[in-house]
C-alpha cells in the first residue's frame, strides 16, 4: 500500500525517521526493516537511509557524550549492525571514504574511546558472515582482524572488549590467535592508561 503513494520527494522524510526512530533503537527488528526496505524497491530510498545511517553515524563518533552515555553507545551498535546488512552482508563494500574503520580503531586507541568504537566495527565485520565477497580470507576483512588482533595483545585492555573480539572471531570462524597481527600501534600516539575506560591498571 505504501509503495502506491510513496513518492521519491518524500525519501529523505522516510529514510530520516526510520533511521532515528526505529532502526537506532529496534535492533531485534531489523531484520523486518530490511525487508520493508526490499519491498519497497526504490533505489533512491536505499540510498537515502545509507546516507541517514552514516550521518547519525559521524555524529555520534563526534560528540563526546560516546565516553558517557551508555544509551549512545547503544544506538551506535545498532547503527553499526544496521550498516553491516545493507553493505557488507549484501556484497557492497564500506568505502573508506565514507567510514575508515581501521583509522576509528586506531584513534579510539590514541583517544580512550575503544571501548565504544569496538563493538561498533564488530557489528559492522559480523556482517562478513553473510557475504559471499566479504568473508575471510577476504583482505579488507583480515586487514581489520589483524588490527583488532594488535589491539587485543595490548597490556591491560579491558575484559569486555577482549570479549567483543572473541565474539566476532566465533562469527567469523576465527581464532584470534591465528590471525595476522598489524604491526601499526607503535607509529601512533600512545595512550595514558590511568583513568582510561579501555584499561584495567593495578595500583601500587
Amino acid at each position: 500500500e505504501l509503495k502506491d503513494v510513496l513518492k521519491e520527494e518524500h525519501h529523505p522524510w522516510l529514510a530520516n525517521y526510520l533511521v532515528q526512530k526505529r532502526i537506532s533503537s529496534h535492533a531485534n527488528l531489523q531484520g523486518m526493516y530490511m525487508s520493508f526496505i526490499d519491498k519497497l524497491a526504490a533505489p533512491s530510498l536505499t540510498k537515502s537511509i545509507l546516507l541517514h545511517v552514516l550521518q547519525y553515524v559521524s555524529k555520534l563518533l563526534r560528540s563526546h557524550k560516546i565516553i558517557s552515555n551508555t544509551g549512545d553507545r547503544s544506538v551506535l551498535k545498532n547503527l553499526g549492525s544496521f550498516l553491516g546488512q545493507m553493505t557488507v552482508a549484501r556484497n557492497k563494500p564500506l568505502l573508506q571514504r565514507h567510514l575508515d574503520l581501521k583509522e576509528l580503531l586506531y584513534h579510539g586507541y590514541e583517544t580512550g574511546r575503544l571501548f565504544a568504537l569496538t563493538p561498533f566495527v564488530s557489528k559492522i565485520m559480523e556482517c562478513a558472515e553473510k557475504s559471499k565477497v566479504f568473508r575471510p580470507p577476504n583482505p579488507w576483512v583480515m586487514g581489520l582482524m589483524g588490527v583488532l588482533a594488535e589491539l587485543y595483545q595490548v597490556d591491560d585492555l579491558k575484559i569486555n572488549i577482549k570479549f567483543e573480539i572473541d565474539l566476532l572471531c566465533k562469527r567469523l570462524d576465527l581464532k584470534i590467535s591465528d590471525v595476522a597481527s598489524s604491526n601499526t600501534l607503535r607509529r601512533r600516539l600512545q595512550p595514558k592508561k590511568e583513568k582510561n575506560p579501555d584499561f584495567n591498571v593495578k595500583i601500587g
